[in-house]
């Protein structure tokens, strides 16, 4: 099995920071199954500009490409006035509108046991994102005060057991999920068709979470992952009561953002069920033709019982 790979990223510029240093020593205390590699391109990010594309900037596109390769990400970022540091924000304020960080497991290292608003601030923002944010890898050190450098703290035999522990916790629960490969499904709870999709998957011995839009939510960030990754067309169901009682003009002359905007505020003109698995997302669902088997042609080989998740 190949190494999980992790990408390290330190939320401070300063050549002496106490979070770089850090992530320094967790790279020299990587096992053989983890290859860390420290994201250094932190300072060459350009402002945040809603108006640009991740392509129009190198810099960008290439902090973007790393994500997406990584398994998991390391974050380690100090306390600015209460917050989260100005370029940590704008890095994340650049992968927000894609997939990057949507599903991927993110470990937070926080080296000041001080610093809880900005630690508070930071998972906050990587949860709306659609990270997973590991717990069990998410670890406060004591290294502020403690006059150690990445030497001092990969030597260090309480500290470099605690990051140890966290490396191996972190690799347990990014092969879990990788072997899991746990679905979603999102829908609402009450509607018929969401009713038969998961009973099939029920039946067919398929792991998934279920979202429910109206206890769930829908974020901006959620909605623009399915449009990346399917026809807003399809997406947009005009076949629905809640398309039938738009005004003329709201269903009229529609682009893709004006009707983003209309199933941001009404979620119910989304076709449903959304089955998220992985590498494609199904919209619809139909019991012709056997359900999801044409896509999911595992299912049923083992008739296990289904645990899924519901999400609260």
């Amino acid at each position: 099995m190949p190494p999980v790979r992790l990408l390290a990223i330190s939320g401070s510029l300063r050549a002496a920071s106490l979070n770089s240093a850090l992530l320094r020593a967790v790279v020299a205390l990587a096992p053989s199954n983890v290859c860390v590699e420290l994201y250094t391109g932190l300072g060459n990010l350009p402002l945040f500009n809603p108006d640009l594309e991740i392509t129009d900037s190198p810099a960008v596109a290439g902090f973007y490409a790393r994500l997406i390769e990584a398994d998991g990400v390391i974050i380690a970022s100090p306390e600015y006035a209460h917050g989260v540091t100005g370029v940590m924000k704008n890095a994340l304020d650049w992968m927000v509108g894609c997939e990057a960080f949507v599903n991927k497991p993110v470990a937070l290292l926080n080296a000041s046991p001080r610093a809880t608003l900005a630690q508070a601030s930071l998972k906050e923002t990587l949860t709306v994102m659609s990270a997973q944010v590991v717990e069990t890898a998410s670890i406060t050190l004591p290294i502020i005060g403690s006059n150690l450098d990445e030497s001092g703290i990969a030597a260090h035999p309480s500290i470099s057991k605690s990051i140890r522990a966290m490396l191996r916790n972190f690799h347990t629960e990014i092969v879990n999920l990788q072997n899991q490969q746990t679905h979603t499904l999102y829908g609402i709870k009450n509607c018929d068709t969401v009713k038969k999709a998961r009973t099939w998957l029920d039946q067919n011995g398929i792991s998934y979470r279920f979202h429910d839009f109206r206890t769930d939510g829908l974020t901006p960030e959620l909605l623009q992952h399915f449009v990346d990754h399917s026809d807003w067309t399809k997406l947009l169901n005009r076949s629905s009561t809640s398309w039938r009682q738009l005004s003329a003009e709201q269903q009229s002359d529609l682009t893709q953002e004006k009707a983003m905007q209309l199933m941001l505020t009404i979620p119910t003109l989304i076709k449903r069920p959304v089955l998220d698995i992985g590498n494609k997302l199904i919209i619809g669902y139909t019991a012709k033709d056997g359900g999801y088997a044409a896509s999911l042609p595992g299912a049923g080989a083992a008739k296990t019982e289904n645990k899924h998740t519901e999400l609260l």
